[in-house]
């Protein structure tokens, strides 16, 4: 049997496995690495107040310290995509929240502003593959009807790791001096590293990419214990796989390439409209999401909030979140990722525009549970959609692309950058006003350009791209599944 055979062999028997426990017990560690990096993520937005008052920074001064570590991530996030579609999905996520973890301490001993901007801009490297790894382990494990329901849960992590800061903040803050206590906060934040442990010993490599390597011992290995655990539970046999011709077709096509050619190939059709759609589409989502995890408790205060009430509305605020994921990827199988992703990101850019609007803080409150509940909700199918643009052996890279230049370069780092300069000119009513219109002009291109992925296999996905699948939906089981 040729590589590409037992690829594509290996692809179906994924395929017709259920969700199981071997599922839940994937999806559960992956997303205990997603706890580990929101917490890192969310701890600035904590500190933030503190050191601008300290070392009395100018706007653009917070600006920089804001984006820092998404500049470490957008510059991190392509090298680290096409690393994990040479080296392995495992490999690199156990890198990465070491990297985070030990800049994250690193950063508690800062002398100055300056050094703390560079070890966040460090740590950005490392936050890098661990926000993209656990997606792309997840979405080349499960089949494809369950793929977005468990990118749901993925990022109902990331919720979940975004309560820590504001909670962890209300604990540690008020208790120590204002120099003592951001540096205590970094310490404590940086501790979950130990979960690296846990990572090593438990989280499987993914199966399609052992296999599209040529390691498929290892691959064998994975599928068939899952296999066996699945008919021991059921007391059935698993039906035998069935490889399409054209899936074995696209697997064939798609062989791993060298990095350069793997770059290059999303910038060329048939990938060139998708990329540049998927870019403004992770702008829309992560320019909302970086004003709301950066901002949410300095906009509070400086609306003349104690420190406190502001760490208690973010931490309701970082609460709404999560029911916003769980809904977003159940919803997502049941009408698709591209109305959804247009379901949830409009009303985000009104919530967006009516908190810059008001100045009340309960109806700041509420406008801003409705900002985050939608803006950061669409994320659990939108990071699926967009892993789904691109065939196995470059989707990391793919995905790194997308997520680099338009949610952490542009959304995460200009945007963030220019934020509290806007908000100084301007005030943040206007500054609100112009973060929605981008957002929802950004989400029409995505919604037009962007192809849906709705409950297709990957291999049927590969196939359509290469032009092999002329099947009609009817026909066709991975697509009428």
């Amino acid at each position: 049997m040729t590589t590409d055979s037992r690829a594509a062999d290996l692809a179906a028997r994924l395929q017709r496995i259920p969700t199981s426990r071997a599922s839940w017990i994937l999806v559960i560690l992956a997303a205990g690495a997603l706890v580990v990096e929101a917490l890192d993520i969310g701890s600035l937005s904590i500190i933030l107040p503190g050191v601008k008052s300290l070392w009395h920074l100018a706007p653009s001064q917070v600006g920089m310290l804001a984006a820092s570590s998404a500049l470490g991530i957008a510059i991190g996030m392509i090298p680290a995509g096409r690393l994990a579609d040479r080296f392995g999905r495992k490999r690199l996520l156990i890198g990465g929240v070491l990297w985070f973890c030990a800049g994250t301490m690193l950063s508690a001993v800062s002398p100055n502003y300056a050094s703390l901007v560079l070890l966040r801009f460090l740590s950005g490297f490392g936050m890098a593959p661990a926000f993209i790894m656990p997606y792309a382990i997840v979405s080349e494990f499960v089949s494809a009807t369950t793929r977005t329901a468990f990118a749901g849960l993925l990022e109902t992590a990331l919720g979940v790791g975004y309560l820590l800061p504001p909670l962890l903040g209300i604990l540690v803050m008020p208790h120590f001096a204002p120099d003592v206590a951001w540096r205590v906060f970094l310490v404590i934040a940086g501790l979950p590293v130990v979960y690296v442990g846990v990572i090593i010993h438990y989280l499987p490599e993914s199966p399609r990419w052992l296999s599209r390597v040529g390691r498929h011992a290892e691959a064998e290995a994975i599928v068939s214990r899952v296999e066996r655990q699945v008919e021991a539970a059921t007391g059935r046999k698993l039906p035998d796989p069935v490889v399409a011709p054209e899936v074995l077709a696209a697997v064939a096509l798609h062989r791993p390439s060298p990095t350069l050619a793997a770059l290059g190939t999303v910038w060329r059709p048939p990938y060139l409209v998708r990329t540049v759609a998927m870019i403004c589409g992770a702008l829309s989502t992560f320019s909302m999401f970086y004003v709301g995890v950066n901002y949410i408790p300095s906009l509070f205060i400086e609306r003349h909030m104690a420190m406190t009430s502001a760490f208690m509305f973010t931490l309701v605020i970082a609460a709404v979140q999560i029911p916003g994921k769980m809904l977003n990827g159940l919803l997502a199988e049941l009408v698709g990722r591209k109305k959804i992703y247009l379901i949830y990101t409009i009303p985000a850019a009104i919530g967006a525009y009516e908190f810059g609007q008001t100045t009340e803080p309960y109806a700041m409150l509420g406008w801003a549970c409705l900002f985050l509940f939608c803006a950061s909700g669409s994320a659990p199918s939108y990071k699926m959609w967009y892993a789904e643009q691109y065939p196995t052996p470059i989707r990391a890279t793919g995905q790194a692309t997308v997520e680099a230049i338009g949610g952490r370069l542009i959304g995460g780092v200009v945007w963030t950058m220019l934020f509290p300069v806007i908000v100084a000119a301007y005030g943040i009513a206007d500054t609100m006003a112009i973060l929605a219109v981008m957002a929802i002009v950004a989400t029409l291109i995505v919604t037009l350009f962007a192809p849906e992925t709705y409950r297709r296999s990957v291999e049927d996905l590969e196939a359509t791209t290469a032009g092999l699948d002329n099947r009609s939906d009817a026909t066709n089981p991975a697509r009428a599944a």
